[in-house]
């Protein structure tokens, strides 16, 4: 079954209906049936497709994929509630933030480790900046939108972070917003 999201330009990578179709096929039915655990939030944030031309259009599936997200998270913190109470989702939040906050605290252009610099990685001040933006929030609640994390985007530097390392601690800070934000 094909879900009428737009193609990319014919030039253009997109991603590959094939895979697009069929990973939403089953998120689709997981989301019908709740009693359903096919494919976790967490799993929803890491899927990677294929890039082809002639495929979907990136953003269009990105945004179809967070709201998925979003929605099967929601349910997740709300089924830890029922089987296992409040405190075990206040519990989740503080362990994730604790290592969070571990990051944080590490000294700036030491957050991560480098890449070395023969290799490019991530550009290390512009993480360290979304690392404060963190922070300020984590200390003061202050706002920090959950897509402005998940669509950081940072240039390639030699001698950069690890990406590995960032996308890890990005996937926690977008945790820690969802839990806050169905607490």
């Amino acid at each position: 079954m094909s879900y009428s999201f737009p193609a990319a330009a014919p030039n253009e990578p997109g991603y590959d209906k094939n895979q697009v179709d069929s990973f939403i096929n089953h998120a689709r039915a997981q989301y019908s049936d709740p009693t359903l655990e096919v494919v976790t939030s967490n799993q929803l944030r890491n899927t990677e497709f294929d890039l082809v031309h002639g495929g979907y259009d990136i953003t269009s599936v990105d945004t179809a994929m967070d709201r998925l997200e979003d929605a099967f998270s929601a349910r997740e913190i709300q089924r830890q509630k029922q089987q296992r109470g409040d405190g075990a989702v206040q519990d989740r939040l503080e362990r994730v933030k604790e290592i969070v906050v571990g990051r944080i605290l590490r000294p700036k252009r030491k957050r991560f480790s480098n890449v070395g610099y023969l290799l490019r990685g991530y550009d290390r001040k512009q993480v360290d900046t979304l690392c404060d933006q963190v922070s300020v929030h984590l200390a003061s609640g202050a706002p920090l939108q959950l897509n402005t994390v998940r669509r950081a985007i940072f240039k390639a530097k030699r001698g950069g972070y690890v990406e590995s390392q960032v996308d890890a601690f990005i996937d926690r800070v977008v945790e820690i917003l969802q839990i806050e934000k169905n607490r």
